[in-house]
């Protein structure tokens, strides 16, 4: 299993785990990839997102001791010395809420980093089409289909969306 050898690679310092410990981790975290998305990278993502499970479960080695293992990998962002305090600094301001926990490991960040490589989120660019999108009789299309599902939606002020019964998003032609 490949995942296994990246492991090896990568989490040096999860020597002390067994082969089968770390296939049980890779089974676990399988259901969480996708195998389509990641196509060639899959099982780079797979021990990245191991990795990163295992360190926040306490696996591997902590240079603070029995600080906490949150703290690991990251620059010590604050120190007080009256009130014995310590903090981290973890810039999360790109990461969503949802992705937040894989921003605490150097493994989550990897991973994070992979997912952005191969799963491009949508949006829009503002692009018209061919014709440059404008005059009375040539409203602007922005094109959010293929032809045969959609081909576009007219963009004007008293225009609308409509989801029809059979789930095809359509345009509300009703004209004033």
């Amino acid at each position: 299993m490949k995942a296994i050898q990246y492991i090896r690679l990568i989490g040096k310092e999860f020597i002390s785990l067994t082969d089968a410990e770390l296939h049980l981790w890779v089974e676990m975290v399988r259901p969480m990839v996708s195998r389509k998305q990641f196509g060639k990278l899959y099982e780079q993502a797979i021990a990245y997102l191991v990795c990163h499970k295992l360190k926040m479960a306490g696996y591997g080695e902590n240079p603070l001791g029995d600080m906490g293992a949150i703290g690991i990998g990251f620059a010590v962002g604050s120190v007080s010395e009256g009130g014995s305090s310590i903090s981290f600094g973890a810039n999360q301001s790109s990461n969503l809420a949802t992705d937040a926990e894989l921003g605490l490991t150097a493994y989550g960040v990897q991973f994070l980093q992979l997912r952005r490589m191969v799963i491009v989120p949508i949006h829009c660019s503002g692009e018209l089409d061919s014709s440059g999108g404008k005059g009375k009789n040539n409203p602007c299309i922005v094109p959010v289909a293929s032809d045969a599902v959609l081909g576009g939606i007219k963009v004007r002020p008293g225009s609308g969306l409509k989801l029809g019964p059979d789930g095809t998003l359509s345009v509300d032609r009703e004209e004033p």
